[in-house]
């Protein structure tokens, strides 16, 4: 029997993430098929629809006209359709406004409800989908389909991979990782994707900011050669004008107070505390430690301490991210 969500478990971080099959709820798919399915998008997000293969994936923004992003997705061709993987709680809000001006298209835009999104990450996890799978996409190929099921590889923060399979493969998987691996919700793969440094835009921080912000340039999402888009002069002109004065952040420490996406933080500058910031995601690893991703002014540094409005004792640090972030 198919049992989604799986119930929460400890979050790890991915140094020591042993191997874990986490359903991905709070992710959602969404198709998109027709003759002008590739022109009608291509019109729609910042990345290049008309140069995106079978092969891969792409990131992209979903903004409106004042350039601030309904949602961040990831692209990619699934058989005659395209599919994008959105946050599940902005779908509505989002797939509404992609579908605004789809009427003068021959595109229909669907939510799917029937596939199964899953993640398998942590010790061995390649050795372990080989068991499953025939191919396991890579970094040639991070897109690997057939007609049941969909592969998608990511390398950051360490390899780990996104299935879409039918809910009849997704049981036979849960039976044969339940012996040898964990099972978790959700939010082991935010608290990954926040070490990966992938924007979380939630229903809370939707139309909010531009795509620069959220260091979607730094991720290939955003094409500035490609013709026009919703957005597209605005998000253009933050670059070429470097007017762009945020970024996204990951943060771990310890906090007694757990925030939540919209929150602020506060930051100490010439000794006294000031608040800053949006907060965009929050794991609690334990009762105290905690993970934060959240939009802050750009070029802070790792020296720059931070802490939880409202919460004196919280001690934040600002860690890596797995990129180059350019201006």
């Amino acid at each position: 029997m198919l049992t989604l969500p799986f119930p929460p478990q400890t979050l790890m971080e991915s140094d020591r993430l042993p191997l874990t099959l986490i359903s991905l709820d709070a992710w959602a798919l969404v198709n998109i098929s027709g003759d002008d399915r590739v022109r009608y998008l291509q019109g729609q997000v910042t990345s290049d629809v008309t140069n995106l293969l079978p092969t891969q994936y792409s990131f992209a923004a979903h903004c409106n006209p004042s350039g601030k992003m309904w949602s961040n997705l990831c692209l990619f061709h699934r058989g005659d359709k395209l599919t994008y993987i959105t946050r599940r709680s902005l779908l509505d809000k989002q797939v509404h406004e992609l579908q605004k001006y789809a009427i003068f298209s021959k595109v229909v835009l669907s939510v799917d409800n029937e596939s199964i999104l899953l993640g398998v990450a942590g010790a061995n996890a390649r050795n372990a989908l080989s068991n499953c799978f025939d191919f396991l996409p890579n970094s040639t190929s991070p897109v690997i389909q057939n007609e049941s099921h969909t592969l998608l590889w990511f390398s950051k923060p360490t390899e780990r991979f996104i299935l879409i399979v039918t809910p009849a493969h997704a049981s036979v998987m849960i039976k044969i990782f339940k012996n040898h691996a964990q099972l978790n919700d959700s939010t082991q793969w935010m608290l990954l994707d926040i070490e990966a440094g992938l924007p979380i835009i939630d229903i809370e921080t939707c139309g909010r900011f531009i795509p620069q912000a959220t260091n979607l340039h730094a991720l290939g999402a955003i094409n500035f050669k490609k013709g026009c888009y919703i957005g597209q002069e605005v998000v253009a002109r933050a670059t070429f004008r470097n007017t762009n004065k945020r970024a996204l952040y990951a943060l771990s420490g310890t906090a007694q107070i757990t925030p939540k996406p919209n929150d602020t933080l506060e930051i100490n500058m010439n000794e006294q505390w000031r608040r800053i910031g949006t907060i965009f995601a929050v794991c609690k690893i334990d009762h105290s430690s905690i993970w934060i991703q959240a939009i802050l002014n750009k070029n802070l540094t790792k020296n720059h301490m931070l802490r939880v409005y409202g919460d004196e004792a919280s001690q934040l640090r600002i860690q890596k991210l797995p990129y180059i972030l350019h201006s």
